[in-house]
């Protein structure tokens, strides 16, 4: 979501170039390689495999974080080597894909590749760089559903694992719903928050307490619309989605809370450049819908230490009746090159990682079978303040997530949101009503669509 055209076109560039230079005869690259055997359980050694093997991991994590691992599977699977290749210096994501895409182009001889989420993950697989997978999965016995919270699909065809789970929640300073006398939801709407904004403001002045903070992000304009199993992007199939009653009802709810004074107005947010983890933390909003990379914070940090005991909630439903927790979801993928010579054992790699690695380095994992309540205590022990982490509702929150299927957004994304946000903050700010906010911002979203038909 994070890309430009440019770097879009970069990448076709570069790909196109490969595909021009390299072997193209093999369509099908699952292929199992002679005397290759499935991943283990934990625990469990696998067979020696007939000949040494070495498998080329591309990632952009730090190699001291990816050692521990790595050297995990390789006790475990003698007769397999895995060589590191680390796309970037300083773990950013972008910079990495930048990098693999120099090597393939270059010709390197990559086996496992990792991309930071369904846009990086559907460009390449659509491109050809991915083999597709189904084949290896059919001769595991495996049903994908009942592995992975996300359907990895691009067109029917499994071109890569699900890793890292991206999806939203809601926070809250339980303190402050104590005090108020109101529980933690389970289950509630978008009504239901406003509600609760409204109970948790208080004071005046410097020392307010709103109820919420929205930030400025395009996806706090579309909360109507991301907790929706389908047509949950701006454009869903080249069509463009802001005549909709999700999309009202995102604006809606943020004009509701502007105007009842329940939430940080939008005003300040832009003009006095607030943060939404300052805002939390601080005790300036009761509430602020996040995702999952705030777990671990809520424990506290040296910037923001946890003076507070932080609860979760589901995403709320767009009215009373439909489930609460559905959630947009998005995270990191891990493929297997076309071009590998390795397949079989790159597989079995990938589905280690993706399960029993995964568990390992205690990450919030795609991996239906995570050991929730353990990974919710290795959080802790690494918090600095694990009692203010609420431990049963992030439980609650975690096992009843109901993350949509993967839902891949156009490549010209941030196009797309920039435009929408220009004309929702017009909305916001009161210089222009909600028909006309919509109309616009169609219109508007309709041409970039169009120029890039």
């Amino acid at each position: 979501m994070k890309k430009n055209v440019f770097a879009l076109v970069w990448i076709v560039v570069l790909l196109v170039a490969l595909a021009g230079c390299g072997n193209s005869n093999n369509t099908n690259g699952a292929a199992p390689a002679a005397g290759s055997t499935a991943a283990p359980e934990a625990g469990e050694s696998a067979a020696p495999s007939a000949e040494p093997v070495t498998i080329k991991v591309a990632n952009w994590s730090p190699a001291a974080d990816m050692e521990p691992v790595l050297k995990a599977y390789e006790d475990s699977h003698p007769g397999v080597t895995l060589e590191y290749v680390e796309l970037a210096d300083n773990g950013d994501s972008v910079a990495g894909m930048k990098k693999l895409d120099l090597l393939v182009a270059s010709g390197e001889n990559l086996d496992v590749v990792f991309m930071p989420g369904a846009t990086d993950y559907s460009q390449r697989a659509g491109l050809g760089l991915l083999a597709p997978l189904n084949d290896l999965i059919t001769k595991e016995g495996i049903t994908l559903a009942d592995e992975y919270t996300i359907d990895p699909s691009v067109d029917g065809k499994v071109y890569a694992l699900p890793d890292t789970l991206e999806n939203y929640f809601v926070l809250l300073n339980k303190d402050k719903l104590d005090a108020a006398g109101l529980a933690v939801p389970t289950e509630w709407s978008w009504d239901d928050y406003l509600d609760y904004a409204a109970k948790l403001t208080s004071g005046t002045g410097p020392s307010k307490t709103f109820g919420t903070y929205f930030h400025t992000w395009a996806m706090y304009w579309e909360l109507g619309i991301i907790n929706q199993e389908k047509d949950n992007n701006l454009v869903n199939n080249g069509i463009v989605n802001i005549d909709s009653a999700g999309i009202r009802k995102s604006l809606e709810l943020r004009n509701k809370a502007e105007e009842s004074g329940v939430a940080v107005p939008y005003a300040d947010t832009i003009s006095q450049k607030l943060a939404y983890r300052s805002e939390f933390f601080t005790g300036h909003a009761a509430m602020i819908v996040t995702g999952n990379w705030m777990i671990g914070e809520a424990g506290g940090s040296e910037e923001f230490p946890a003076t507070f005991t932080t609860a979760f909630a589901p995403m709320p439903s767009n009215s009373a009746g439909e489930p609460s927790g559905v959630s947009i979801a998005n995270g990191n993928y891990v493929g297997i090159l076309e071009k590998s010579k390795h397949q079989q054992e790159a597989y079995d790699f990938i589905r280690w990682y993706s399960t029993e690695g995964e568990q390992m380095q205690n990450v919030y994992s795609a991996w239906k079978k995570q050991d929730v309540d353990k990974f919710i205590a290795g959080v802790k022990t690494k918090a600095m303040s694990p009692d203010n982490i609420d431990e049963t509702s992030l439980a609650y929150v975690i096992k009843n997530a109901k993350p949509a299927p993967l839902s891949v957004p156009p490549t010209y994304q941030g196009e797309l949101e920039t435009a929408f946000t220009k004309e929702t903050e017009l909305f916001i700010l009161k210089q222009q009503d909600l028909e006309t906010t919509i109309s616009k911002a169609q219109a508007e979203l309709q041409k970039i669509v169009d120029a890039n038909k």
